[in-house]
């Protein structure tokens, strides 16, 4: 069910998208676009791929000490399954690949790659409220909520309360485990005493991986690392919208740069719901309307829209066919890694 669940979000969408915007300007967009700026696009986001495996190596290290490049692989054919299942299954399936790998609990792991994203969010919230100086931020969140018929403030506050709770949340875990044992085992008198071990268990794991959120330090090096990451991706933005002429619709280098990391952040955290593969459709809709609606420059829509395919692709595909290398070198199949994380995660003791 939640493959069809996931592909029928996609369709519906894509079908968004292609319905608001003149698809023959699109597709002439697309045609004029100059596609020598792709290579240094693509290898620019290999680039991010590393910085996320050094930070991965620092949230793992103190399961085991794990080198970035030895961690590269297992990041790739985990963006790889994200690109090619619902759900962001690939999350499942990097966690269990690493924990075979390298011999990490498995449900550790995926706690860490939780964490992750929920730090990808926070740095990208801090991009925004940084960009804040020079623009609008809130007529933007007003003509989105417009568009969807959603309440500005309400809007701003789906955006990024939830991913502030869910850090405070994780760090007071990391920080007290003793004391959330304790409450975790106290909801769970009511429940069966067979189950009580079992919880016990999983509670402890889940502690274990959240652990590193409980050093000042080591947050502060996760957020530090995080930087590199998404300047890294925004530089993918940046560099396709030469590819499509957006430089010309802007004052200066500078001011281009403001809107694509705007256009990055806005992106990638509306992106993050787990609905269709790759967050196809809804990356390339959010994409062109920030784009479009920026206050620094004026982007026609249909040049927006190849903008974002563009960059989709750019970040999509090569995770894609990297990852399937990787499999192959390591004498594996997508369908059997995510099979078996499917029934790890099913049976996680």
């Amino acid at each position: 069910m939640k493959y069809w669940i996931g592909i029928v979000f996609g369709v519906l969408l894509i079908a968004l998208f292609l319905l608001t915007v003149d698809a023959r300007r699109m597709l002439d967009a697309l045609a004029s676009a100059n596609y020598w700026y792709l290579p240094p696009a693509v290898g620019m986001y290999l680039g991010s791929v590393y910085f996320r495996s050094l930070r991965w190596a620092v949230m793992l290290r103190h399961l085991k000490a794990v080198g970035a490049f030895r961690l590269y692989p297992v990041v790739v054919i985990g963006y790889m399954a994200n690109n090619l299942l619902p759900m962001r299954l690939g999350e499942l399936v990097r966690s269990y690949y690493v924990g075979e790998r390298e011999g990490i609990n498995k449900a550790s792991a995926l706690v860490t790659v939780l964490s992750e994203r929920i730090l990808d969010a926070l740095t990208l919230l801090f991009f925004i409220a940084a960009l804040a100086p020079f623009m609008s931020i809130d007529r933007i969140a007003q003509t989105f909520g417009e568009r969807f018929g959603i309440p500005w403030q309400l809007l701003i506050a789906g955006f990024s309360l939830p991913f502030v709770c869910a850090f405070a949340a994780m760090a007071l875990f990391a920080i007290y485990p003793r004391k959330t044992r304790s409450a975790v085992m106290w909801l769970a008198r009511p429940l069966p005493s067979r189950l009580h071990s079992m919880i016990e268990s999983l509670t402890g794991m889940l502690l274990q991986g959240l652990a590193p959120l409980g050093s000042a330090r080591t947050v502060a090096t996760l957020f530090a690392i995080s930087i590199p990451i998404w300047l890294t991706e925004m530089g993918v933005f940046y560099i396709v919208g030469f590819a499509f002429g957006i430089d010309q619709a802007h004052s200066s280098p500078w001011t281009m740069a403001v809107t694509m990391t705007l256009v990055t952040a806005v992106a990638n955290i509306g992106a993050s719901l787990p609905l269709a593969p790759g967050g196809i459709g809804l990356f390339e809709f959010i994409s062109r309307e920030t784009l479009v609606l920026g206050p620094l420059a004026s982007v026609d829509r249909s040049v927006a829209a190849g903008h974002a395919i563009v960059t989709h692709a750019a970040t999509l595909l090569p995770m894609i066919v990297l990852g399937q290398v990787f499999l192959w070198t390591a004498s594996l199949s997508l369908g059997r890694l995510r099979q078996s994380s499917e029934e790890k995660a099913e049976n996680p003791i």
